[in-house]
């Protein structure tokens, strides 16, 4: 076992692997800028912001398998909410993943190991500040390879229980800090695409906003829609 130390959503958390890598942290946030299907299926999520940039950015899935720009499939924040940085999201590399974590050279192998492709993610504020959330995706060489990731890696918090029905864990992070506030954290994969959502609130944040989170960034994986 391998316990390393990465920032999620800046908090600071314990993160190990039963198999020896290190789960990677959410990146961290940037100050805002601006308020199984057989068939492929494209265009644009239906809950994205009239005008947003997200209008451009295209993507399709097919039994499981994700192509085109991996933005697309990210979950739209609601249409009040203060999103950071480019509102269609921002892709993540794995000098740049492996770089939050304490090993880096180990992540870079873990994402290797998996056939990391790609990843994205967008960071946001929900209406009145009661809420940070940030959807991260991470693409494999495929399904297995997304399970297989999904299932060495695991974070060191206490858990919570979710409803879903498909594979997925979740925590609630406790920060090490005064200055920051806690966290809950679900991981899942769809497909050969793997899922983090972090959400960290100034106020209590409740579980089945989490679920309710996971659930939709989980169905619009699957469908496209």
């Amino acid at each position: 076992m391998l316990a390393l130390v990465g920032v999620t959503a800046g908090l600071v958390v314990a993160l190990g692997s039963s198999s020896g890598h290190a789960d990677e942290a959410a990146p961290a946030s940037s100050a805002p800028t601006s308020a199984a299907p057989t068939a492929a299926v494209t265009g644009t999520p239906s809950a994205a912001p009239s005008g947003s940039a997200t209008s451009t950015v295209k993507g399709q899935v097919s039994q499981g398998s994700h192509t085109g720009d991996l933005r697309f499939f990210l979950l739209a924040p609601p249409k009040d909410a203060e999103v950071y940085g480019d509102e269609a999201g921002s892709p993540l590399t794995a000098a740049e993943i492996a770089s939050t974590a304490s090993d880096e050279a180990e992540m870079k192998r873990a994402l290797s190991e998996y056939g990391f492709k790609g990843a994205a993610f967008r960071t946001y504020l929900t209406a009145g500040g009661g809420a940070e959330v940030t959807v991260k995706l991470s693409r494999f060489a495929d399904p297995a390879s997304a399970a297989g990731y999904y299932n060495a890696h695991y974070y060191e918090g206490t858990k919570l229980t979710l409803t879903g029905g498909y594979p997925a864990r979740a925590y609630h992070l406790k920060s090490a800090s005064s200055e920051s506030t806690d966290s809950m954290l679900a991981i899942s994969y769809q497909g050969d695409v793997h899922i983090t959502v972090t959400v960290t609130g100034g106020r209590t944040v409740e579980p089945k906003l989490l679920q309710s989170l996971l659930d939709a960034q989980y169905q619009h994986l699957k469908t496209g829609r």
